[in-house]
């Protein structure tokens, strides 16, 4: 029975110990060549780029699966801005200068 056990282990760590070629790919433990490390990378950065894209379609501006009361929030943020940046001018708080660089930066 002891060898049987043993043999089994043996056959297991034999096989892990061969170190075929394609160990390295796409998700090993990082050792290997240069090339297999690069390219395990680039393929990561790839599927995580897809996913970014994916996002960005489907919840970005415009997207098919936005909330429209998000669009809304921020226009009534932004006319809120607007008012209290006419009010420091109008009453001389800021100089005219100060104005358009707060202006240009709440618009964009």
């Amino acid at each position: 029975m002891i060898e049987t056990v043993s043999s089994i282990a043996s056959f297991i760590v034999g096989k892990y110990e061969s170190n075929p070629h394609w160990d390295h790919w796409p998700f090993g433990p990082g050792y290997g060549d240069f090339w297999a490390s690069a390219l395990k990378m680039l393929f990561v950065s790839a599927i995580l780029g897809v996913i970014l894209i994916f996002l960005r379609v489907l919840f970005g501006p415009n997207g098919k699966f936005r909330d429209p009361e998000i669009d809304r929030e921020a226009a009534e943020m932004r006319e809120k801005a607007l008012q209290d940046l006419e009010e420091e001018l109008n009453s001389g708080k800021i100089s005219e200068l100060d104005y358009k660089f707060k202006k240009k930066r709440i618009m964009h």
